[in-house]
C-alpha cells in the first residue's frame, strides 16, 4: 500500500507502538546500544597502548585514534558506528518482530514525502541555528570542527559514510525506533516517549554548543513527528541523512580552514 505526501498532514497519525520489550530493558539496552561500542574501542585503544609500551610510535601518534584525517581515526568512528547499528539490529529482532520495533513494515512512501520531510528538517533547524548563532555571537562552525579536518582530508570519503549513513541508521532505529516503541507503550504515551528518546538522543551530542544542542533536540522532535505521522522510521532516516550531509557540505564549502 502506498500513502501520498499528504499523509503527513492529512488523517490520524498511523503510529502504533508494537513490540515484546519492557520500558526499563529497553532503556538499559539503548544504553549499551550507545556507549558499549565505544566503550570497547576505548578499551582497545588503551590496550594497544599497553601492549606497545609507552616509547611505542602508537602511543605517541594516539591522538590520531581520535581525528578523522588519520586512517586510525576513521576506522575506531567506523566500528564504533557499525557496533551500534549491528547491536540494535540484533536487539530489535527479540521474538521476530523486528520490522515493527524498528518501523520499518507499513506503508509505502512516494519521493515527495521523503522530500518534504527533509525540507522540512533543513529548513526549520536552520532558521533556529542561524537565530542562536548570529544572535548570540558564537562560531557557526563550532560544533562540526571534529568533521572539518576529515572533510578537508584524502579520507573525507569515510566521515561522509559515517555521518551520512551509519549515524542517521543506528540512531533512528535506536532513539525512534527500538526504544521510542517500548516507551509509546507505557502510560506517557508516544509524545512522553518521544520526549525522553530525545532528551537522550541530544545527550549523545554533548561536546556541542548549547545553540547546537537546542538544534539538535527540535531535529529530534520533527524525527519524532514524522515517525508519529506516517507510521514508519523511513521518512526519518532519510531526513535524518539528508539533514546530516547538507551540514557537512555546508561545512566543507563555507567553514574557514584551520591548522
Amino acid at each position: 500500500m502506498t500513502a501520498g505526501a499528504g499523509a503527513l498532514w492529512k488523517g490520524p497519525p498511523r503510529y502504533e507502538p508494537q513490540t515484546p520489550w519492557g520500558a526499563a530493558a529497553t532503556l538499559v539496552a539503548t544504553g549499551v546500544v550507545a556507549v558499549g561500542p565505544a566503550v570497547f574501542a576505548l578499551l582497545l585503544i588503551a590496550l594497544a597502548g599497553v601492549v606497545g609500551g609507552p616509547d611505542s610510535k602508537l602511543v605517541r601518534s594516539g591522538a590520531d585514534f581520535f581525528s578523522l584525517a588519520t586512517p586510525a581515526g576513521v576506522a575506531i568512528a567506523l566500528l564504533i558506528q557499525a557496533g551500534s547499528l549491528a547491536l540494535v539490529w540484533l536487539l530489535a529482532g527479540r521474538g521476530g518482530e523486528r520490522p515493527a520495533v524498528l518501523r520499518l513494515g507499513g506503508e509505502r512512501f512516494p519521493a515527495g514525502l521523503y522530500l518534504v520531510s527533509a525540507g522540512l528538517l533543513i529548513g526549520l533547524t536552520a532558521v533556529l541555528e542561524l537565530f542562536l548563532y548570529t544572535t548570540f555571537e558564537i562560531d557557526i562552525f563550532a560544533d562540526t570542527a571534529w568533521l572539518q579536518e576529515g572533510l578537508n582530508s584524502p579520507l573525507a570519503l569515510g566521515t561522509a559514510l559515517i555521518a551520512i549513513v551509519l549515524a542517521p541508521l543506528w540512531e533512528e532505529f535506536t532513539f525512534r525506533g527500538f526504544l521510542l516503541s517500548a516507551l509509546a507503550k507505557t502510560p506517557i504515551g508516544f509524545w512522553g516517549g518521544a520526549l525522553i528518546s530525545n532528551i537522550l538522543w541530544t545527550s549523545l551530542h554533548g561536546i556541542y554548543s548549547w545553540p547546537g544542542l537546542i538544534s539538535v533536540f527540535l531535529a529530534g522532535l520533527i524525527l519524532s513527528w514524522l515517525t508519529w505521522r506516517t507510521g514508519s522510521i523511513k521518512p526519518a532516516i532519510f531526513a535524518h541523512a539528508v539533514g546530516n550531509m547538507t551540514a557537512l557540505g555546508f561545512t566543507y564549502a563555507f567553514a574557514p580552514l584551520t591548522v
